[in-house]
């Protein structure tokens, strides 16, 4: 079952909306054409988010923020019963018309607050952003909490004129079945959206050893591990393949790759590990490859549409998201989670076809420029909110959850 094409409903104002992310960094790195677009819906825009230093660049898109702290990473009963608390007060004090709240725990949170909240919002947006540590972990925690998410998401469906905003196909399918949102009322945004003015389609490097570059958080769903394994095996099959790892561990997960770990992939041969940089587009000028190795949880993932849009050739992981972006064969290849062997083949194919790379960078730029830029976004955010607004009053759908 597929996403439904939204189509635009009355075309009114909103008078405010609430937008609640964890951090204020991820709503930079990954939300500035999501608030933008907010900005032309409603009068006012609120971002509830943890505040590290960056505020002053979301108080610069014009947006109104309210210093909150989601807790992330804690699993702590008393600690997840304060933020819940916190948010319905917060959500109370603003009134929002609409709430637009971002990835899984913001989901989750938003929907427990609004059960204790007075406020009752016109519509709720809940914008997944990937499954997830909660959604693909195996651990004894995730087992426990994955129930408990879905019966306060359910609750939160059941009451208010929600929607799920995903950010792929595969995401949507899952929800659908797990009974936390209707087909009528779900749609697909294509990631963050890409800035092609900022992220040119750039000349293929042409290095005399391919270099294959990584970036994104060091976290083992990521899949950073499956990535240094395969170029270790390639080594040890005389392919010599140069490997350039860019970002920093999240302190902030349970997943994060130790400090200690990193530096040492970074001094093994043909290996750098550059840690968090800000010159996206620098690390894609010098490099031939890009792979997105992730072992799933992600939505779309940023880098990929970032490598894609200055025309690097993908290898990525079947999984969803990179699987929606990469046809095999044509953008890039795609090979199964976490398989060493398969992602060494890949990355040695590439790395001896300068003509297949350049085929599938310039298939893969191409892609972004028909689906994935940031004005796509947009509109798909202005069409959303207006089915949502044109949803104002009506009956749930007899899609059931």
């Amino acid at each position: 079952m597929q996403a439904m094409e939204v189509t635009a409903g009355p075309d009114r104002r909103w008078m405010k909306i609430l937008v609640v992310i964890t951090e204020d960094w991820f709503a930079l790195s990954h939300f500035v054409p999501l608030l933008t677009g907010l900005k032309t819906l409603a009068a006012g825009v609120v971002v509830a988010t943890r505040c590290t230093g960056r505020r002053s660049e979301i108080d610069g898109l014009g947006v109104q923020v309210r210093p909150f702290d989601m807790r992330r990473g804690s699993l702590s009963v008393s600690a997840q019963t304060h933020v819940r608390d916190g948010l319905a007060r917060l959500i109370d004090e603003e009134r929002p018309d609409a709430i637009h709240a971002i990835a899984l725990q913001s989901m989750v949170m938003t929907s427990l607050a609004l059960a204790k909240a007075g406020h009752r919002p016109l519509a709720v947006m809940l914008h997944l952003t990937g499954q997830g540590y909660l959604g693909h972990s195996r651990s004894p925690i995730a087992y426990v909490l994955r129930p408990l998410a879905r019966w306060a998401l359910r609750r939160c469906v059941r009451s208010h004129n929600a929607w799920l905003v995903a950010e792929n196909s595969d995401d949507v399918q899952k929800m659908i079945a797990d009974r936390v949102a209707v087909p009528a009322r779900t749609a697909i945004v294509p990631g963050a959206g890409v800035d092609l003015a900022f992220y040119p389609e750039l000349p293929a490097p042409l290095n005399p050893t391919a270099r294959v570059a990584y970036v994104g958080r060091m976290l083992r769903s990521k899949g950073p591990h499956v990535l240094v394994n395969a170029h270790r095996l390639l080594r040890a099959r005389g392919v010599a393949i140069d490997l350039a790892l860019y970002g920093s561990a999240d302190a902030g997960s349970r997943e994060a790759i130790p400090e200690g770990t990193l530096s040492g992939w970074g001094r093994e041969p043909g290996i750098a590990w550059h840690g968090r940089t800000s010159d996206i587009v620098g690390v894609w000028r010098a490099a031939d490859i890009a792979a997105i190795p992730a072992l799933g949880g992600d939505g779309m993932p940023r880098a990929m549409l970032e490598a894609a849009a200055c025309g690097r050739p993908l290898v990525v992981s079947d999984v969803p998201g990179c699987r929606e972006f990469v046809r095999p064969m044509v953008e890039g290849l795609v090979v199964p989670p976490g398989n060493v062997g398969a992602l060494a083949e890949a990355l040695g194919s590439f790395a001896s076809d300068p003509k297949l790379r350049l085929r599938a960078g310039a298939a893969a730029r191409r892609r972004v420029l028909h689906g994935y830029t940031e004005d796509t976004v947009r509109a798909k955010i202005r069409d959303v909110y207006q089915a949502a607004r044109g949803a104002v009053g009506r009956p749930m759908p007899h899609d059931t959850v």
